[in-house]
């Protein structure tokens, strides 16, 4: 265990539990809404005479695949962390023993590791968001692996996306579900 791959687990755990109630929210504030719209379209769906009356329903369905990602994506991370950093510090006999400077070849180890996480981040390979990409790899052999940093295996790329999707759900959910309660109210 390095120094880098500890503070990234402490960063990473304590970012993790800022985010755990702000997270919830968002995904009420986006399933509520995203629900109601569903509900109006399916409404509409077995009233219509047509196929376009289930466009609604489709819509509300469309909606709903990133705020059910981001969900399974969330709870996944919390699982993931909910053991990083618990563990209790303990000392033999109760005296912390400081010896002084680190090793030289304890600095080197750090500097080449930083290192090869900046060279790392430099190459960008994929085709849609390739900077995310390319600092998921960094992070990934600054911490050591996804031995050492479980919670950089799933791939940021589709959370990210999965993020803005439900954000953008919430005002159109909220639209398409007055939008869709007029139409049920004037058939």
């Amino acid at each position: 265990m390095s120094a880098t791959n500890d503070a990234m687990n402490q960063i990473v755990v304590n970012v993790v539990r800022l985010a755990r109630r702000p997270g919830y929210l968002l995904l009420v504030g986006a399933a509520v809404p995203v629900g109601v719209f569903l509900l109006f379209g399916l409404l509409l769906g077995l009233d219509a005479e047509s196929w376009g009356g289930w466009v609604p329903f489709a819509l509300g369905l469309v909606l709903a695949v990133p705020v059910a990602v981001l969900a399974v994506r969330r709870e996944r991370l919390q699982r993931t962390t909910a053991d990083i950093g618990d563990g209790p510090v303990t000392t033999a006999g109760g005296v912390v023993v400081v010896t002084g400077e680190p090793t030289q070849a304890a600095l080197e180890e750090e500097l080449t590791t930083l290192t090869e996480a900046m060279d790392e981040g430099r190459v960008r390979t994929a085709r849609w968001l390739p900077r995310v990409e390319a600092t998921q790899r960094a992070l990934l052999r600054a911490a050591g692996g996804p031995v050492r940093a479980p919670y950089l295996r799933d791939d940021l790329r589709i959370t990210l996306v999965a993020f803005l999707g439900t954000v953008a759900a919430i005002p159109l959910a909220i639209l398409g579900a007055f939008m869709s309660a007029f139409a049920l109210l004037l058939s």
